[in-house]
């Protein structure tokens, strides 16, 4: 157990390593750049620094607002015009850096992407001890709405805890009716998601993130060897197919993944759409709820 000195200088280092990967990341988010290579140069860029991947980069486009990672051989590139949502996380000895920025390929910022950036602002400005996370949630929702947009409550900034993503805290995206009050030494992550449309999301069959639930009697071999794998390997964090299909290649990868859902072994990470078919934007920190206010860290 590190002492609390340590703890949060280890959340700082994390963040450290995220705030020189997204300025590097941004200039790689152009028309004609492959999505498998954006997050491979991100997540490789992690470890090179000396964090760990908290999470598969998600790269959420137009209106996928969020879970989706490429697998290694899949082909998409971005296109001018899209709305890509860089969603990074690291992690050193599990404490836990995540953050994520929204840009209009080959354009400027617009409406939707400053809605969700001032939201964010806004959102930090009223963190303190004593602050109840449904008020956060208020101006988020006010914020997002001043510019024509709604926030998607779906999706919510969340407690973080060492090699837990998401923990204690929930953060609305609105003005929910119940909250809870911060307190110092809290750490959590804000991240407000904004819609063209009603903010309403549907869940896609399609799954390519997923965690690492409980130990299940597994008959078939490849699927037990793959859990213990899983478990060994990537413990309570959220982890990629395609990390998967770079080291263990012999292990039936897609069919295993399967039957540990179906065993209630891992759980599955559907893409998430918005419903109306919306364009989105995301805008998300790391911080620490200080005596006074919080500390921003990533």
């Amino acid at each position: 157990m590190q002492d609390a000195e340590n703890y949060f200088e280890s959340y700082r280092k994390a963040g450290e390593i995220l705030k020189i990967i997204k300025d590097e990341s941004r200039k790689l988010v152009v028309s004609g750049y492959k999505l498998v290579d954006l997050v491979e140069f991100i997540e490789n860029k992690v470890i090179e620094m000396g964090g760990f991947p908290a999470f598969p980069c998600n790269i959420s486009i137009n209106s996928v607002a969020a879970h989706y990672t490429p697998n290694l051989d899949t082909d998409l590139v971005l296109k001018s015009g899209d709305y890509v949502k860089v969603d990074i996380g690291c992690h050193i000895e599990g404490c836990i850096a995540d953050t994520a920025y929204t840009v209009k390929v080959d354009e400027s910022d617009d409406d939707l992407i400053k809605a969700t950036q001032e939201a964010l602002k806004n959102a930090i400005a009223t963190v303190e001890p004593g602050v109840k996370t449904n008020y956060i949630g208020k101006i988020i929702e006010e914020t997002i709405k001043d510019f024509n947009f709604n926030p998607i409550k779906d999706l919510c900034g969340h407690g973080l805890r060492p090699y837990v993503l998401h923990s204690g805290i929930t953060i609305p995206n609105y003005n929910s009716n119940l909250g809870t009050k911060l307190k110092e030494g809290d750490t959590m992550a804000i991240e407000p998601f904004a819609s063209t449309k009603a903010g309403k999301l549907k869940s896609s069959e399609e799954v390519y993130i997923f965690k690492y639930l409980q130990d299940r009697p597994i008959r078939d071999p490849s699927s037990k060897k793959l859990l213990n794998v899983i478990k060994q390997n990537y413990r309570t964090l959220p982890f990629a197919e395609r990390w998967l299909e770079k080291n263990y290649t012999g292990l039936k990868i897609n069919f295993s993944l399967r039957n540990l859902i179906r065993a209630n072994a891992i759980y599955p990470y559907n893409v998430l759409l918005d419903s109306e078919g919306g364009l989105v934007s995301q805008a998300e920190h790391s911080l620490i709820v200080t005596s006074s206010g919080c500390e921003v860290y990533t």
